[in-house]
């Protein structure tokens, strides 16, 4: 099925609904909403949420498919940045150094994501602080930062999902979840139109 294609099976959906609503949207607004639609469900596949009609078989070959994994990548400062591509970071490994009793130990470890902001917070909360067997990272303006007090942070590699390509009328879309992502595509133009509408609205004064 083409981009085209797609938008024409949508403005069907939304005919059937509301012939108003269809007359409101464009082809290139529709195409839009698709690439909205299709990083929902990529997201929502990816937490294991299917839907009761939906083959998951099908669906977890897919999910397994546009994982990507990066090449390992050198740190400066126990962070690096993030290219714009990246829809979510799954997974990540560290190669950590580390001094103890004049030993030094080198190796590659699992990381986990800390979700604050706050280094303090980390180093001073025993469940939160960053480990050389385990060290911390937090996602900041499109950088991954390592949090390493006592020890270096060298390279690292990441798994992660790719943000969708942009849908054009020539795009081939061939989706195991076709149905589902007309009708998450519909869902969202029908939200989008419904806030226009409602914004357009005169305002009441309640004096």
């Amino acid at each position: 099925m083409t981009g085209a294609e797609f938008s024409t099976f949508v403005k069907v959906k939304l005919d059937r609904i509301d012939s108003s609503f269809n007359s409101d949207v464009r082809t290139e607004e529709i195409l839009f909403f698709a690439r909205e639609a299709l990083k929902k469900l990529i997201l929502t596949f990816d937490v294991g949420s299917y839907g009761r009609t939906t083959d998951k078989g099908v669906l977890y070959a897919y999910s397994g498919n546009i994982v990507k994994q990066s090449p390992e990548i050198p740190l400066t400062n126990n962070q690096v940045a993030l290219p714009s591509n990246i829809l979510k970071i799954k997974g990540v490994s560290v190669y950590v150094t580390t001094t103890m009793s004049g030993t030094t130990y080198a190796d590659w470890v699992s990381a986990r994501e800390t979700d604050t902001n706050e280094i303090k917070d980390v180093q001073g909360n025993p469940f939160t602080q960053s480990f050389p067997d385990n060290p911390a990272y937090r996602l900041m303006s499109n950088k991954i930062v390592f949090d390493a007090p006592s020890f270096s942070c060298i390279k690292t590699k990441y798994e992660f999902l790719q943000y969708p390509s942009e849908i054009t009328e020539e795009s081939t879309l061939d989706f195991p979840f076709m149905e589902e992502l007309e009708d998450t595509t519909v869902t969202l133009i029908l939200e989008n139109l419904e806030s226009r509408r409602l914004q357009s609205q005169p305002a009441v004064s309640k004096s």
